[in-house]
Order: C-alpha cells, then structure tokens, then sequence
C-alpha cells in the first residue's frame, strides 16, 4: 500500500495570521495535515478565536475523513498564548508551593480546559514533566518556574491530575519533554543544549514521571530538542530512534502518540536542514512532525517525504505505524473534533463567566 498521498497527516503546523484567508484554505487543502497549533500572533479575542477555530475544523470535516488536532501552549505562568480575559493561570512552581497545591491544580486546568473546549481547541501541549532543582535558578534552567518541582513522584501526580483534569473536559493532553528538559540552561529555542549526566542519572530522576504516565492516560509525549551523550552520542533525542524507538517505546513501554517539539527551533535549524530533520524524526519514531511557521515550507518537506519514501530511506510501515497512532487518538477524542458553537464561546467571556 502506498501511504505517499497520507504524508500530510504526520504534520502539525503553525502560521501568521488570525483567520482562514484563502491562502491559508489552498495551502491547508494542499497539505492535509493532521493538525494546526495556534500561538499569541494568531489570537484577539475570544469570539475571533473560537470563529477561527471553528473555520479550520470545518475546512478539515467537510475534505477529509477526520478533524484536525486544534492545539496551544497554555501551561500557565510565562508560558500562555491566551491572555485576558482567558484564565490567568500561575505558573506551574507557584501552583506548587501553594496550600492544597493538588487541588489547585485540578482546578486550574478543568477551568482552562473548559476555556479551550469552548474556542474550539481540542489539544493543550501540557503537562511540563520536566524536573528542575529551585536551586538551579541561580543556573540559569531555561524551565525554571515551568516546572512543578525536583521531586519525580510529586510531579507525576501534578502531571497525572493535569492528564486528569483535560481528558474529563475532553482535550487531548500531551506531556514534555522527553526524556527531561530540566537539566539544561541552553534554551533550544536557541541552539542545541547537551545534558552530561550518566543515563543511570537520567532514568532514576528525569525519566520517572514519563515513565509512570506513560502507560496511565498521557495522549502524547513530546520529544527534547536536548543531545543526551549517555543515551545517544549524536543525535538529540527528537532525531534518535534509540530513545524515542528505543527507550520511549521499547524499554518503557509507550505506544501513543510522539509529537515532535517545534522543529523550526535553533536547535535542531542550526545544525540539520528540514527535509534531513523530518526524516530522522520519523525513522527515529516520531508520530507528528511540529513546524510553528512558515506552513508553505512543510509543503517542500512533504514532498521531499514522498520521495524518501519511493527510494526507501523511509520505510513505509513506518510512516503506517504513525498514521495509525494517531488515527486511534482521533478516533478516541472524535467529539471534541467538531466545529465549535462560537455564539456560546462569545456569551461565556461576554458574561464574564471565566472569572
């Protein structure tokens, strides 16, 4: 079986603008990716999120067999592309230190969850599984206060009551960033940080909360733009079937979907072309490729995927594994892949009902 004209179903992509112009339409058609991610630049207010929102997933329904993924980074603290009058969520450190911390976080996301149900999202990049010491602030942890802590058990059942709180309120959860981000103080939006630790370190710390979610209710794990000499001496973990294929899915287990970190970040633009980065994260055993700009170049990268997959540097049933992961995950949250109600999504911020 040919999956050459399915290769847009391994892409989530990002792009300028807050509403379905007719260029984004064509392109969108032409790529048939498996989803969209919206950032700041794309949202002014509720009633133009949620109609535009409801634009995209209509455009998915009535040309193909199934909805897009409609995603965003809404984490809460420094990292929230929804702003005012959206819920002002503290960061994921505050959350923690506060008095009955596990109920507040419960709370926050069944309320964000609601939030971004009634826009029409159906994915939010949460919860941060990464670990960071307070104490490597003074370091300079590019997490930092993103993180709920140090503690691997603690922040597992943060991260489980996060799952929790989205799957209830029907949004597609997705944990970050595997294998662990928060040793690091390169931001690899910037370049590529190299974690030094032994891989004994590595998996009876950073790896735990993964480990403990992976098999109880996470609907994706996004890889680190990190390179883990211990575990691969090449290649990041994004582009190394060691760790994703490997260790992600072989050692630990994991069978859902493996998404990407945006591959248009410094870290991985800085040292592979897109085209080599793409194929490498599939081979490693990626699901879902992210490109957060420039949705015309996934294009070029498809079509370079096309004839990867003619001459055999990317094997089909590897792109057939893929698309059936993530076929099964849009099979599971099918109702939440639905055009939204924008007279309800404008009445609830218009009434004040967020608050």
């Amino acid at each position: 079986m040919s999956y050459a004209n399915q290769l847009g179903g391994l892409f989530v992509v990002g792009f300028e603008g807050t509403s379905l112009t007719s260029d984004l339409r064509s392109l969108l058609l032409d790529l048939k990716p498996a989803g969209v991610i919206l950032f700041s630049r794309n949202v002014e207010s509720p009633e133009q999120v949620a109609q535009f929102n409801h634009d995209l997933q209509t455009l998915a329904l009535k040309n193909w067999s199934n909805g897009f993924f409609i995603g965003v980074d809404q984490e809460g603290g420094r990292v929230r592309r929804l702003r005012s009058p959206f819920l002002s969520c503290p960061s994921a450190r505050q959350l923690a230190r506060a008095a009955n911390s596990e109920t507040l976080i419960r709370s926050y996301s069944s309320v964000s969850a609601h939030q971004l149900g009634l826009l029409g999202f159906n994915t939010n990049f949460v919860p941060v599984l990464d670990l960071v010491d307070e104490s490597s602030q003074d370091l300079g942890s590019v997490i930092g206060d993103r993180s709920y802590g140090n503690d691997p058990e603690v922040v597992t059942r943060y991260g489980k009551a996060v799952v929790e709180s989205l799957r209830t309120a029907g949004i597609i959860s997705c944990a970050k960033h595997f294998p662990g981000h928060g040793g690091t103080s390169v931001d690899s939006h910037l370049d590529l940080p190299i974690d030094t630790r032994s891989r004994k370190a590595l998996e009876s710390h950073d790896m735990i909360p993964f480990k403990l979610l992976a098999g109880n209710g996470v609907d994706m794990i996004m890889t680190a733009h990190v390179l883990y000499p211990a575990l691969d001496a090449k290649l990041p973990a994004t582009l190394s079937k060691t760790i994703v294929e490997g260790l992600l899915r072989g050692e630990i287990g994991y069978n859902g979907v493996v998404i990407t970190d945006d591959l248009q970040m410094g870290a991985i633009t800085n040292h592979y072309d897109s085209l080599e980065c793409a194929r490498l994260a599939l081979i490693a055993g990626a699901d879902l490729l992210l490109f957060s700009r420039h949705p015309e170049k996934t294009l070029m990268v498809r079509d370079g995927l096309h004839h990867d997959l003619n001459n055999g540097e990317l094997p089909p049933e590897r792109v057939a594994k893929s698309l059936c992961r993530v076929m099964n995950l849009k099979d599971r949250y099918e109702s939440s892949m639905v055009p939204t109600d924008i007279y309800a999504a404008a009445d609830y911020f218009r009434l004040g009902k967020q608050s």
